[in-house]
């Protein structure tokens, strides 16, 4: 049976999760440049080594309401269709190591209420006590990229 390791992170009180492959670091914050007329999900950019980098909050992006200062999240650095992007989210717990028999679809009920084209499934941990919303980054990201 397969593996697949996840690094699992915290949006508002959900805790969701993206493919360790996609994953390049973890930042501290670190001051972000503001661009005019930018969705409201992008926060704006930062040098990342001489690199300009986009930075989104995934929060906003997720549609929950953000007002909180930035100042004590993280920045997961991911590719993205081949590009390098920042994102924001409140806290970073751990790497997970996930067969495929603890991943589950998402369901179809909660399919027909909302966006659900971003999710890969849910990961359950724990015997389910745990539960890991697994993000495709590609597709939440990918109309605008």
């Amino acid at each position: 049976m397969s593996e697949i390791q996840v690094v699992a992170f915290r949006v508002g009180n959900e805790e969701f999760c993206l493919e360790i492959s996609k994953v390049r670091e973890i930042k501290e914050m670190m001051p972000i440049t503001r661009v005019p007329n930018a969705p409201d999900y992008v926060e704006g950019v930062i040098n990342l080594r001489g690199q300009i980098t986009t930075v989104v909050n995934l929060k906003k992006k997720l549609g929950y309401y953000d007002d909180e200062d930035l100042s004590n999240k993280k920045i997961i650095i991911a590719e993205v269709k081949g590009e390098i992007v920042g994102i924001i989210v409140d806290a970073v717990s751990d790497v997970v190591t996930l067969t495929e028999d603890q991943i589950e679809p998402t369901p179809k009920t909660l399919a027909s209420r909302m966006d659900t084209r971003f999710i890969k499934g849910i990961a359950k941990i724990n015997n389910g006590e745990r539960l890991l919303i697994m993000v495709d980054l590609d597709k939440l990201l990918g109309e605008e990229w």
